[in-house]
């Protein structure tokens, strides 16, 4: 138990730096091994087709006014495209961010190497916060500079509140983060100075207002949304909020190993969460000599998981933001090394010390259970696994293709063309909402049911109207046996009938499978011929 202690104290001989700086490297080449054979997918693709909207930063931000995330990641790539002119900025960006937090983590941190090796190879440090170009790697960054710089400016400027206003503006639920921070700095303080009038205290009001209009800018972005589709919040019961708060670990079958709740029953899967989701809990506890980051972690993992279970449905990159944060709570607690004094009676302290052990090896043990699945992404790259989209290999073989250099592009579902600007220069049809376009609107005003027929009349209208091939990209593998609906995104549908199908095979021509992907982003491509030239 001391040994595992041992991972959040900030002695540590200094041989160890040579051992940290080359898990750094090795990590380092890790990524940019991944990054270099990463396919992306639409939703990384569709941040910086959003970000080079209009002629000036204003119009950019008139275009992502409602899109469902704030503003920071769409300024970092624009800025970056202006500098460097090229998509290539997309993966730059994101490895470049997540390098510097896992530089910081390494430099500044107060772990042992091995606690850091475990850091560096969890899957969300390897490849969801790095590789994966999103906005969430923002927040691992400003996490940690909050956790390296809050014992030196606690008390005084206002550095803390510009990390605090900035990681609002990173995704939506790093607001609830920058809440528990705040959270965390204000139990501090009053624990330190009690309900007085300090200077601590008015440098906090000072950040936390700063903190607040970052939160309100965070809002004005977002809201209204016009992603409507993309909402679909439950009805809210006792029985989910309950969920909610109790089982916070909802999606940790994926974070043990991608896949695994495929094997598992339900029962199994039930079983494995309320196992993580109690492991979750009890890993605060070594934070419990210091009440405010306790409170704040307890805070930070229950408001998570209700907007997850009650908002938007989150995933692995999406819960990990809470592992992030237990990450922080643990390095700044343990850089500042103070101890309060806990209000507990005296004959139940001496439970203190076993309980903080206990909590710390709870949390090693959590971040060890992320180091199968990030070893899992490096194998799947060296082996060439399936990638997350096919985009990329489609581009190559239109690239091979004369004949399909201006072929204009559509595909159902429309997300499936989100993906393509990074890798081709063909204009893309947005089918369901009648629009020429490389980003889709998940807007209930949108065709939320169409048929094979009105794939076909679009295909030819553009034929028509261009003179231009056309390119169809189904996600969905026709059955010409029988009448079938494709519940798809969201709450699209995709309508056939046999005689749709046996018209549509007649009209196209196959020209190749794409798949499978890790994603929806698997899919069969057609192509629509030219009309044969009039004789007079």
């Amino acid at each position: 138990m001391k040994d595992t202690l041992s991972a959040f104290q900030t002695i540590g001989p200094v041989r160890h730096q040579g051992v940290k700086l080359g898990l750094f490297v090795l990590w380092l080449c890790l990524v940019s091994f991944m990054g270099w054979s990463h396919a992306f997918f639409s939703d990384e693709v569709r941040a910086l087709s959003l970000a080079l909207q209009g002629e000036n930063v204003i119009e950019m931000l008139k275009a992502i006014h409602g899109e469902g995330h704030p503003a920071l990641w769409y300024l970092l790539l624009r800025t970056a495209h202006f500098v460097v002119g090229s998509p290539v900025v997309l993966p730059l960006v994101s490895i470049g961010i997540a390098a510097a937090a896992a530089l910081l983590l390494v430099l500044r941190s107060p772990f042992r190497w091995w606690m850091i090796a475990l850091l560096l190879l969890s899957r969300f440090l390897l490849y969801e916060y790095s590789v994966m170009a999103r906005n969430y790697g923002i927040s691992v960054l400003l996490l940690f500079l909050l956790a390296n710089y809050y014992p030196r400016y606690r008390d005084r400027g206002v550095l803390l509140g510009i990390f605090l206003f900035l990681l609002a503006n990173t995704n939506a639920p790093s607001v609830l983060l920058a809440g528990a921070f705040l959270l965390y700095w204000s139990i501090d303080i009053l624990f330190e100075y009690g309900f007085r009038w300090t200077q601590p205290l008015k440098t906090f009001l000072v950040n936390a207002a700063i903190s607040a209009a970052g939160m309100a800018t965070c809002f004005a972005t977002i809201y209204p949304t016009y992603n409507d589709a993309a909402l679909a919040p439950p009805e809210i019961t006792l029985k989910l909020l309950v969920k909610a708060v109790l089982l916070p670990a909802e999606s940790i079958p994926h974070m043990l190993w991608p896949g695994i709740g495929a094997v598992l029953s339900d029962i199994q899967i039930e079983l494995l969460m309320s196992l993580m989701s109690l492991m979750l809990f009890g890993s605060l506890l070594g934070l419990i000599r210091s009440p405010g980051a306790f409170i704040a972690g307890l805070a930070a993992l229950i408001t998570l998981s209700l907007f997850f279970h009650l908002i938007y449905e989150g995933g692995y990159r999406h819960y990990c933001l809470g592992l992030v944060f237990l990450v922080s709570m643990y390095w700044t607690t343990r850089a500042r090394g103070t101890k309060i004094e806990l209000p507990v009676p005296g004959r139940l302290k001496f439970l203190i010390g076993p309980a903080s052990a206990i909590g710390s090896t709870l949390m090693v043990v959590l971040m060890a259970l992320q180091v199968p699945a990030g070893v899992n992404t490096i194998v799947r790259a060296a082996l060439d696994g399936p990638p997350e989209s096919r985009a990329r290999d489609f581009s190559v073989f239109v690239a091979s293709r004369s004949d399909l250099q201006n072929a204009i592009i559509i595909a159902d579902p429309d997300n499936l063309l989100e993906a393509l600007p990074y890798y081709v220069n063909n204009r893309t049809y947005l089918m369901r909402e009648r629009r020429f376009g490389n980003w889709v609107k998940y807007t209930k005003n949108a065709r939320l049911s169409i048929d094979l027929d009105d794939i076909l009349a679009a295909a030819r209208m553009l034929r028509m109207e261009s003179s231009q091939p056309i390119i169809i990209l189904l996600h969905e593998e026709l059955d010409p046996s029988q009448p079938r609906i494709y519940q798809e995104f969201y709450n699209w549908k995709l309508v056939t009938t046999p005689e749709q199908v046996r018209d549509f095979l007649t009209s196209t021509r196959f020209l190749a499978q794409f798949a499978p992907a890790l994603s929806e982003e698997s899919f069969n491509a057609y192509f629509l011929d030219l009309p044969k030239p009039t004789e007079h």
